[in-house]
């Protein structure tokens, strides 16, 4: 969709009344999001027009016999307590005593409008201290900024919805760009992939989305690649037959909650289950099966590791078949693409050099790099290009599959953070986290090598396919930045990245002082801010709707909306491509339970084979393999299946999402 278009879609959007009255959510009585392209070299945003929000939250247990304001001046110091006093005095933060409400915990954050104080509340005496107690809700009306989006490549990309398989599976299937959250949390709601795709399916808008394809809703969620059969299944279930009241929400039993989460900046396929069951059982199985695999694997690799004797050597670097990854199926497999600095895996294998020298040498004992395991992947299929040599130097040609193997580090929040505790913070009043360290491995398969103007190997690129062994956070990300191939735009794991501009273009300049100032004057220099201006909001919304807030720091100017460190808002050239689950994983038990949330995994006891036998009528079946997916892959295999979002190969189920434009060009 061209920029143009839909600003003037937006515009039109907040001029009719019955476009306000289809878009309008009890926070917002109109389209929510509006778009924002202030300068040609900047990302197009989009962001969510002002409202007010009342956070409600139930009384933690430390929180009993104390204070409100000495409370929340304490605890969210990012305001003054003078701000909590005078939200106090207006009424905007107040406690809500236990015998007053009646208000179930998992509806604390859905899309409901501001709380306004009962008579009760309006008279009670605030001139001394509101003495929190046991049960209480506490309301805090705030006016909400919240932090705009660069989506994707073009930073208008819709979130696409790509396939339906709500009966087989209890399923969505989202392709994420990158640059949205997978939820709400902090200063995203509105703009989160969770709150987006309850957004469009809210009653009283799901008709306009589904099957008249409004083009306002379909700029937020795309279902371009739905096929008849799947926009029935998916009006029949989330269509209620009453839509009085119910009609601006979804109902909680139905929420669509996401099986895993990706990374703000990381783009791919995320599924979604259906219901609160569908989500568990499809999630724990992930997470179960990735421990199972980690443990076996880590303890196995370690023994091969020290067993010079049963290991080959390719250029002098120890190898390992493709066959050996292979066994450790577990029935879940993750793969990513992603794009980095150098050829790789030339600076990996500089890397293992220099730790193997500074350990001879008795030099540091950094535990992520003197513990480190370097292998050559000796692919099984022919077809896929073996390589001798870890330090090939011809540009056109990609060196081996490699298996990275080091220890990460890790967080965890300090003892005492309970409820009965306070947190322990640093000086910015942020929770203190404690470090330690856990083994990881990562496959890494060199598929493609982009030149350099140059023609320097150091300065040019690769597309990487990455299959991780274990299940740390952020490891593909830290173990390609620990081993010298950092991924193009990834600020957090690279320190270099703070030099660079954006990852789209092939070839990233270098700021130009960067030999002469530190890392954090270049950070300083390369940070946008980004501030409220009421002239960017549709006219009418700005004329008739928006409501300047006193006590509101965006709204005058005095904080920024949003900081980023570079202009693509730290997207980065990460991508889920593949994820494949075993069917039987998939499946659930019964049908017809999905839709009241009670559906389990499938036991596999011979009385229930039958009625397997009935459901595992796939539409988008591929029979021809029955054999274990290769671990290794090719550079044609992201050419296939281009409309192809879920599929059976063999035993297994493959979900994808089309490799994004930068793995090509």
């Amino acid at each position: 969709m061209e920029v143009a278009w839909l600003l003037q879609l937006e515009s039109e959007a907040w001029a009719s009344d019955t476009k306000r009255q289809l878009y309008g959510t009890p926070l917002i009585p109109g389209f929510p999001w509006y778009t924002v392209r202030t300068d040609p070299s900047q990302c197009v945003r989009r962001h969510v027009v002002p409202y007010y929000y009342t956070f409600r939250v139930f009384v933690k247990g430390r929180w009993v016999g104390k204070n409100l304001l000495d409370i929340y001046s304490e605890e969210h110091a990012h305001h003054s307590r003078q701000y909590y006093e005078a939200c106090m005095r207006q009424g905007r933060l107040r406690r809500q005593p236990r015998k007053h409400h009646n208000v179930r915990r998992n509806c604390m954050k859905r899309l409901y409008g501001v709380d306004q104080p009962d008579e009760r509340e309006v008279n009670e005496d605030i001139s001394g201290p509101v003495i929190l107690e046991s049960g209480d809700v506490v309301l805090h009306t705030v006016h909400r900024h919240e932090i705009p989006l660069c989506m994707g490549t073009t930073g208008i990309d819709p979130i696409v919805l790509a396939a339906v398989r709500i009966t087989m599976y209890g399923l969505l299937v989202i392709h994420k760009p990158a640059g949205v959250p997978t939820h709400a949390g902090g200063r995203y709601f509105m703009n989160s992939c969770t709150t987006m795709l309850e957004y469009v399916l809210a009653p009283k808008r799901l008709r306009a989305w589904l099957l008249q394809r409004d083009p306002m809703l379909q700029s937020i969620v795309s279902t371009r690649y739905l096929t008849e059969a799947e926009c029935q299944e998916l009006l029949a279930y989330y269509m209620v037959k009453d839509e009085g009241s119910m009609a601006e929400y979804v109902s909680i039993e139905r929420l669509p909650r996401p099986c895993y989460r990706l990374d703000k900046v990381t783009s791919g396929v995320l599924l979604l289950g259906v219901s609160q069951a569908a989500t568990r059982r499809v999630g724990e199985a992930l997470t179960r099966k990735t421990k199972q695999m980690e443990e076996v694997f880590l303890w196995k690799l370690r023994l091969i590791a020290s067993d010079d004797k049963k290991t080959t050597r390719v250029g002098g670097v120890q190898s390992i078949e493709e066959r050996t990854l292979r066994e450790f199926d577990v029935g879940v497999r993750k793969r990513y693409l992603a794009r980095v600095h150098g050829y790789f895996p030339n600076d990996a294998s500089h890397a293992l050099h220099s730790c193997r020298v500074r350990k001879e040498n008795g030099g540091d004992d950094d535990h992520r790099t003197t513990e480190k395991v370097f292998f050559i992947t000796i692919p099984t299929n022919p077809t896929i290009r073996r390589c001798d040599a870890v330090n090939e130097e011809a540009l056109g040609v990609v060196g081996p599959p490699v298996l990275l193997a080091s220890r990460l580090m890790q967080f965890k929040f300090r003892d005492g953070d309970t409820t009965e505790e306070p947190p322990a913070r640093d000086q910015e009043g942020k929770q203190q986290r404690e470090p330690f360290y856990q083994d990881a491995a990562t496959f890494c398969q060199p598929l493609r090598y982009f030149t350099s103007g140059s023609g320097q190997a150091s300065e040019g690129e690769s597309l990487v396919h990455c299959v991780p062994f274990s299940g740390r956070m952020h490891q593909i990300r830290m173990h390609l930045s620990d081993w010298g191939h950092p991924i193009i735009g990834d600020l957090k794991c690279n320190v270099m990245e703070q030099q660079k501009s954006g990852f789209h273009e092939p070839a990233l300049s270098k700021c130009k002082n960067s030999g002469a100032q530190s890392a954090k004057e270049n950070e300083e220099e390369m940070e946008i801010r980004i501030y409220f201006h009421v002239e960017e909001l549709p006219k009418v919304c700005r004329e008739m709707f928006y409501t300047h807030d006193a006590l509101c720091w965006e709204c005058s100017g005095r904080l920024p909306v949003a900081c980023f460190k570079c202009p693509n808002g730290s997207a980065i050239a990460l991508h889920a491509w593949r994820y494949e689950m075993d069917h039987s994983l998939l499946l659930t038990r019964d049908p017809g339970s999905i839709a009241n949330g009670t559906d389990q995994g499938v036991e596999d006891t011979d009385d229930k084979k039958a009625d397997l036998e009935k459901r595992e009528q796939e539409p988008v079946v591929d029979d021809e393999s029955e054999e274990a997916l290769n671990v290794c892959c090719s550079l044609e295999d992201l050419k296939r299946y281009p409309d192809e979002f879920v599929r059976r190969q063999g035993k297994s189920v493959v979900f994808l999402a089309p490799p994004p434009s930068w793995s090509y060009e």
